[in-house]
């Protein structure tokens, strides 16, 4: 219940390719939720004729979070404010690569706008330009290396989005369009804001968390597992009923930061059965 196509910033890949990989890999059913961007919906004719479950959704880029929705139908005036929105998160964004990149330009030269998106094929996103570095570049032998000497250096100071949704209000939203709530990764928000958040989401009647997530395979920075990760997630739910849901998080065919080989979509994911707790998200 976590992949993205080629509608998000940080993934390349068409979505009725997506679909055919998830098929491929033997999936009954996935869920594709596009970064600050409206979902392909055309995609529920494709899935269907290769009899695959499949639910649309947004992950909202939020304060210290990201909160995904499926199964979401706006109003007009709901639309048209989130293409507003989003439209600001685009600028912002080319804002934040071209800051990144001329940042990294005193380090090596040859390091330029033009190069970096000619390597991504698209606008690029700042994963993209770590991407370059070790890809193209050959100048670190992992994207964790390159995350951790961006680190060191504090070249990602100032980089973060200016006056992001906070997660409350998306859940509101994501509620108020008949769709449903979940948190994604939590383990990604600093330590001492998950409770807090986590009471929060739940008085605001959050409908999931994610649980099952490749948080090393994702640029988590820390030393701990995923399984380490995912039983911390597990704690957060404690005395709290609520659903549980999972995904790769696949960019396919972007590598992760963890290891060089792609992500494919299911190799993080739900069963079915727990799938269907999420009733009519699915078509």
């Amino acid at each position: 219940m976590h992949t993205h196509s080629d509608r998000s910033r940080e993934s390349k890949i068409p979505g009725r390719l997506l679909l055919s990989l998830a098929k491929q890999n033997g999936l009954q059913g996935i869920g594709i939720c596009e970064q600050d961007a409206f979902p392909d919906e055309t995609l529920y004719a494709h899935a269907a004729k290769l009899r695959l479950r499949l639910a649309l959704g947004i992950e909202f880029s939020c304060k210290d979070s990201q909160i995904i929705g499926f199964g979401m139908d706006f109003s007009y005036t709901q639309r048209k404010a989130l293409e507003k929105h989003f439209a600001l998160i685009k600028k912002q964004m080319d804002e934040i690569v071209s800051l990144f990149v001329d940042r990294l330009h005193v380090w090596d030269s040859t390091v330029n706008l033009e190069r970096v998106a000619a390597f991504a094929g698209k606008a690029p996103h700042p994963t993209f330009v770590l991407q370059y570095l070790v890809q193209e570049r050959r100048m670190f032998p992992s994207l964790l290396n390159a995350l951790q000497f961006i680190a060191d250096e504090n070249l990602d100071r100032d980089m973060s989005l200016a006056d992001p949704f906070h997660p409350v209000e998306v859940v509101d939203l994501i509620h108020r369009a008949g769709g449903i709530a979940i948190w994604a990764h939590p383990m990604m928000t600093p330590l001492e804001r998950q409770q807090p958040l986590m009471a929060k989401l739940v008085a605001a009647d959050l409908d999931a968390v994610e649980v099952v997530y490749p948080y090393r395979e994702n640029g988590y920075f820390g030393t701990e597992s995923n399984e380490v990760l995912q039983a911390r997630t597990l704690s957060l739910t404690k005395n709290v009923e609520i659903l549980f849901s999972g995904g790769s998080d696949c960019k396919y065919p972007v590598s992760p930061f963890d290891g060089l080989r792609p992500m494919l979509p299911g190799e993080y994911g739900i069963t079915s059965q727990e799938a269907d707790l999420f009733g009519s998200v699915f078509q």
